[in-house]
């Protein structure tokens, strides 16, 4: 009757398909580098075309930089994930996220 529960670190591995501490490393780092970089990408990119919140209108710049940081987001998360070996990782993950949004990607044919 005295079976161990799963400790939190257990059930976090569980949670996102996890096999190691190492793994769960470059995983935590690949998110940080993409967030990170995500945002200034998007700066950049809205600053390039001349969009900024002070000219222009905040119902249409907010929507745009939201929907350019999301797209822009999966594609680094798949590019940082490359030279971390987390690329398998991933693309689960991102198959996941993107069917939640109706998107399938079928990579079986």
């Amino acid at each position: 009757m005295n079976k161990k529960s799963p400790n939190l670190i257990d059930q976090l591995f569980k949670r996102l398909n996890i096999n190691s501490f190492n793994q769960f490393v470059l995983v935590m780092i690949v998110f940080a580098v993409t967030g990170s970089l995500s945002l200034i990408v998007t700066f950049e990119f809205m600053n390039a075309l001349g969009l900024d919140s002070v000219n222009t209108n905040p119902y249409l710049f907010w929507p745009l930089r939201i929907i350019f940081l999301f797209f822009s987001y999966q594609i680094l998360l798949l590019l940082i994930a490359i030279p971390f070996g987390q690329f398998t990782y991933f693309l689960k993950f991102e198959k996941k996220i993107l069917s939640r949004f109706g998107v399938r990607l079928n990579s079986d044919h």
